[in-house]
């Protein structure tokens, strides 16, 4: 289906002058030092509200979708609001099932698809308070990092992974670090780039703490464990003088069939899209 929008491609430097189409959607990608910046953009002119939305792992059966992989853009029409769905270009490094926005030892993806998008949200006037990035799993860690990025918008994720080296699949995540950070191992991964593994290391590193919605399912005890108590218990712990925004947490209970090999991980699938698309409009109109 992306290959019936409108493909319009260009340099970053062109990034200032471009003028975005505003009547169908399209597909932008911007050419930035040999990499490819993809987002799939549809543009609501009299909308106050922008939608982000980040991709979770691929799934590894059945055919491979992408890249470019923008997960849920089925749903671009079930909202009044402007959207834009993003690629991590990790996923270009190799034979990868998620990349995490990692991109190589000399560029952190998520900081160059953070630029690009303050500069969508410049063009299409949109106040960042307006901004709300989504995602669940893999693609909840990117919405908590590009959140952190764009002062003042809020994240809304579901069974995010707030730390990659804590994912419950290994061989995901060192595949991941194979390809990003070649001839190095996890432990000097996560000395060398404490803020691109770990959210609260990333918000310490900036002084930030966005505004963020934390959506968990209870019955998923890997997340619960590993992601949601430890980023949680480790607010209380950021450094002095870093800005803390308000974090909300909402647990709920989905009892779902896990992998007969991975019982840790039953219930880590996210809300449906009618309780996702009801949370989105709930949050993007709170008042944090």
């Amino acid at each position: 289906m992306i290959h019936k929008y409108q493909n319009i491609t260009i340099k970053y430097d062109q990034l200032d002058t471009l003028r975005l189409p505003v009547t169908e959607p399209f597909v932008l990608t911007v050419e930035w030092d040999g990499v490819k910046y993809e987002f799939l953009i549809r543009i609501k002119e009299n909308s106050p509200h922008l939608l982000v939305f980040g991709a979770g792992g691929i799934n590894p059966v059945g055919p491979r979708v992408g890249p470019p992989y923008f997960q849920r853009h089925s749903w671009m029409n079930d909202f009044e609001d402007s959207v834009i769905y993003y690629n991590d270009p990790t996923l270009y490094l190799g034979d990868i099932l998620a990349g995490w926005g990692q991109g190589t030892k000399d560029r952190f993806y998520l900081k160059d698809i953070a630029t690009i998008l303050t500069k969508l949200i410049q063009k299409i006037q949109i106040n960042p308070k307006n901004v709300l990035f989504y995602g669940s799993s893999g693609g909840g860690f990117m919405s908590l990092i590009l959140a952190g990025f764009i002062k003042d918008s809020i994240a809304l994720v579901d069974c995010p992974q707030t730390c990659i080296t804590r994912w419950f699949f290994k061989p995901v995540v060192q595949s991941v670090l194979n390809v990003s950070y070649p001839n190095l191992s996890e432990q000097e991964v996560t000395k060398l780039f404490p803020e691109r593994i770990d959210v609260i290391k990333f918000y310490n590193h900036i002084k930030y703490v966005p505004k963020i919605y934390y959506l968990q399912n209870v019955t998923c005890i890997h997340d619960v464990n590993n992601h949601l108590i430890p980023f949680i218990s480790n607010l209380k712990y950021m450094d002095e003088g870093c800005v803390v925004n308000k974090v909300k947490v909402d647990l709920y209970y989905d009892k779902q069939p896990g992998h007969k090999d991975f019982p840790e991980l039953a219930g880590h699938g996210a809300l449906g899209k009618k309780e996702t698309i009801d949370y989105i409009n709930h949050v993007k109109n709170l008042q944090f």
